[in-house]
């Protein structure tokens, strides 16, 4: 079947009066979406994403090394880059991390400790200014501050000396992998970190004193001491706090890892890096079979996919319940919620509230094409498969088989058997207002998809350095 009779097919435009001026009908079917989509557009407020917030070539490079020097780990085998790798989008490709005692990267790693959640990309960060992780774990409150895991673990004086204004939350998310015992920092016994700083609950005091022992250990490299203060003149190394490397990681991820270069991006216009000038949309950037998917996307009418997936970052950076399953550990090794600490309550785990028990913050769609496989918990391979569960939610989750739709055969077993317990906690009332359409409408909204993510691909290994300060392998 020709395009534009599969795109027909899930178009009913109003205009069938328009004039049609000598056009063939494929071209008149395009005019016509284009035009339907730049409305929507405009009454969706979506405009050209602004790039970040500039930060000095020297930040950026401390930050580039910091990201994938595996010296900020306790035993010395992860780095930012192992789980949030360039070559795989900014993600490990897998079920659930793998951090500690690892070897390789994505699927081929080996020997690590499993973590409860999904990596999440990295992609535009500077569009999540509310907080990070699925559960805002990593919140930035009304007070101006980060408060991880609902407590003041950074002090608020580090927070005022070191972080970005515009980068808060990033930077907050970039400290805690290292203190975190399966991501980065090791279990008791494994190294000078967990052995000499204090197991105590809650771990204010193991938390501050492994960050402490970090800047020692990069102070012993006088090559990193020359960077930091290159990127932070007037202040001497000796002054600073593990905050310091907090913010030239997020300063490099808001940098390294801006995406606009899309289909979408220049259907709808993009700022010219040189001059700052919008550079006017391309009606030519989008297949009928993308208008078609975006028409029904953004149309509340319609798909009403941005009741939830809102704005320039598509998301809301707000909480739903929306019946996913649930396999695997919660957040660390070893425990999370529920019964044999296997659950994981969601945003209930923060907030206490049982009206929050397995609500999750909107995923962002940016490169969503690229970084595979999807669902909060990596539940399918498939893309359809995981749009389908939004026609019949519930029947999607009582029918839901982890062995068809998860490659990862370690975590089959892994699978929770608690879809009564989501279902009872209850759904969104906005999951019951999108409409995801049939097999013709289905392959339009992944079309449209892959608009939103960058048609060079998902490898960007072009921007791993070739070596790090502490002289420790660089994941290739």
């Amino acid at each position: 079947m020709s395009e534009p009779a599969e795109v027909v097919a899930d178009v009913a435009l109003d205009d069938a009066d328009e004039p049609r001026s000598g056009l063939t009908p494929t071209a008149l079917l395009k005019s016509l979406l284009v035009a339907e989509v730049r409305d929507l557009i405009e009454e969706n407020g979506i405009e050209p994403l602004e790039p970040p917030p500039p930060v000095s070539d020297e930040l950026f490079e401390l930050g580039e090394a910091l990201f994938y020097d595996k010296i900020l780990s306790g035993n010395r085998d992860v780095s930012c880059s192992t789980c949030h790798h360039p070559r795989l989008a900014t993600t490990d490709r897998l079920t659930m991390n793998r951090g500690v005692y690892g070897v390789g990267i994505g699927p081929q790693r080996v020997g690590a400790a499993v973590g409860g959640r999904t990596t999440q990309p990295l992609w535009n960060l500077h569009k999540l200014q509310k907080g990070l992780a699925v559960d805002h774990k990593v919140p930035l409150a009304a007070d101006g501050y980060v408060y991880p895991l609902g407590g003041p673990f950074i002090p608020f004086a580090w927070q005022d000396e070191a972080f970005d204004p515009d980068m808060k939350a990033a930077a907050g998310q970039a400290m805690m992998p290292q203190v975190t015992d399966q991501e980065m920092l090791g279990f008791p016994g494994d190294n000078d970190f967990t052995n000499e700083c204090p197991q105590d609950d809650p771990p204010f005091g193991l938390v501050l004193c492994a960050w402490g022992k970090m800047m020692e250990r990069l102070g012993n490299i006088p090559e990193y001491v020359e960077m930091f203060e290159a990127a932070y003149p007037g202040v001497a190394f000796e002054d600073m706090h593990f905050a310091y490397a907090g913010n030239a990681i997020a300063a490099y991820e808001f940098r390294a890892f801006f995406s606009d270069d899309t289909p979408w991006d220049r259907f709808v216009g993009r700022f010219d890096p040189t001059t700052g000038a919008v550079t006017p949309g391309d009606d030519d950037a989008l297949t009928l079979q993308q208008l078609a998917g975006a028409r029904r996307f953004l149309d509340p009418d319609l798909g009403n996919c941005t009741s939830c997936h809102a704005g320039n970052a598509f998301t809301d950076e707000d909480f739903h319940k929306t019946l996913q399953p649930q396999f695997g550990p919660g957040d660390t090794v070893p425990g999370g919620d529920g019964p044999g600490g296997l659950d994981d309550y969601g945003r209930m785990r923060l907030t206490g509230d049982p009206a929050d028990k397995y609500a999750w913050r909107t995923p962002p769609l940016r490169n969503v094409m690229l970084t595979g496989p999807w669902g909060r918990q990596s539940h399918y391979n498939d893309i359809k498969d995981f749009l389908r569960h939004y026609r019949l939610p519930v029947l999607s989750l009582l029918g839901y088989d982890i062995t068809e739709s998860v490659d990862e055969v370690a975590m089959h077993s892994q699978f929770l058997e608690n879809r009564q317990a989501i279902i009872a906690a209850g759904v969104d009332p906005l999951l019951y207002t999108v409409n995801i359409g049939g097999p013709l409408a289905l392959d339009n909204l992944v079309q449209f998809l892959h608009a939103l993510s960058d048609d060079n691909g998902a490898d960007f290994s072009h921007l791993i350095p070739a070596s790090v300060p502490s002289g420790l392998p660089v994941d290739p």
